[in-house]
């Protein structure tokens, strides 16, 4: 990949590519807010999907940062440079907000640090990276210029060998498909303002296929099931795991019965994403996570949801949650409810239009 392909004037030629592009572009810019405002506006704007902190207290009077961000049909093509910082989506966050998205980056400069369950990974410049923004993240980064796009679920899963195994994963960038699909990327958003909305519709599509087909090709331990057919059999199954959540039986005998398969062959199709026991309990927590702080749910009592979710022990039930969410499930419900929707009439012009945090938030 030839990180040389990412002009370094784009910030000061933001606005007239603006002015001459043919897609909707929302620019976010810090550069005419007094320094000691920049990060609380950085903050307020990026909140929309992430949590933000500084590394260091004192840091906020050198922060600087800035956003260009283009919608094409459902996803969002965005490069941003900022000053080191510190991102999360925690548990409650991820519940509240209900965004699920895949989050692919080629990271132009800097570096990222993720901490990712009992593991440390790091991330070099130039490396391409996934993240699943339906599931946790814990990142720092240095200093940073990177190019991103935000698909929705609907549009890539179905593509991905390991929909559910997305976040944190990486291709090596010097390799064939991974060359490919940093350099489309990087190249893409060079040219998004000169495309018409048909063409990069055309070009957007390509890169999605693109996506899949380097991150398909990320090796992984275990499993011995041949990649096509697996792939499909494997999805297929996780749909019917989903249609079903609710149901006490579920589990290797109802599903071999109801679909046709072996139990040794499930257990072979999960073994590389940890098994189908651990997949099954891993859905069915996130549903009761998202209807503990669901307002809807509010009267309904915590035991009570776990056993709709197939959980019969409330033992049982809470000790997985804690282990998996940090805190147990009565600390979630009394949480704080997610902070409501901003009045665009009270955002700060000096800062820019900010259209991508409504592009960012609704994506489905």
């Amino acid at each position: 990949m030839d990180i040389r392909l990412i002009q370094s004037n784009q910030r000061i030629d933001a606005k007239a590519r603006r002015a001459a592009s043919k897609l909707p572009v929302s620019l976010f810019d810090t550069a005419d807010l007094p320094p000691p405002e920049r990060f609380a506006a950085w903050r307020e704007s990026i909140g929309v999907f992430l949590e933000v902190d500084l590394l260091r207290s004192g840091d906020e009077a050198h922060f600087d940062g800035w956003a260009e961000s283009y919608l094409v049909d459902d996803i969002v093509l965005s490069r941003c440079a900022a000053s080191a910082q510190k991102f999360d989506r925690r548990p409650l966050r991820v519940a509240h907000d209900s965004i699920d998205n895949y989050m692919i980056q080629v990271l132009v400069d800097g570096t990222i640090d993720m901490a990712f369950g009992r593991r440390a990974l790091s991330f070099p410049t130039g490396q391409v990276i996934a993240f699943d923004l339906a599931d946790v993240m814990d990142t720092v980064n240095s200093t940073f210029d990177l190019v991103s796009v935000f698909i929705p679920r609907r549009r890539l899963a179905p593509l991905l060998a390991r929909p559910d195994s997305l976040n944190g994963a990486t291709v090596d960038p010097v390799s064939g498909t991974g060359r490919l699909l940093a350099t489309y990327l990087l190249s893409l958003y060079q040219s998004a303002a000169q495309l018409s909305p048909t063409q990069a519709s055309a070009a957007a599509a390509a890169l999605i296929e693109l996506i899949a087909l380097a991150f398909n090709g990320v090796a992984h331990d275990g499993g011995d099931v041949p990649e096509a057919l697996g792939k499909a059999e494997l999805l297929r199954v996780q749909n019917f795991i989903r249609a079903h959540l609710a149901a006490q039986t579920l589990g290797p005998d109802m599903i071999a019965a109801a679909l046709g398969i072996s139990r040794a062959r499930l257990y072979r199709l999960f073994a590389p994403i940890g098994g189908i026991a651990e997949y099954i309990r891993e859905q069915r927590l996130r549903r009761c996570l998202t209807d503990l702080v669901s307002a809807k749910q509010a009267r309904r009592q915590v035991a009570e949801i776990a056993w709709a979710w197939g959980f019969s022990d409330p033992t049982h039930f809470a000790r997985a949650f804690k282990q998996r969410f940090g805190r147990t499930p009565t600390e979630i419900r009394r949480a704080a409810p997610p902070i409501a929707r901003r009045d665009r009439s009270s955002l700060d012009p000096r800062v820019g239009d900010r259209l991508h945090e409504e592009w960012l938030a609704g994506l489905a």
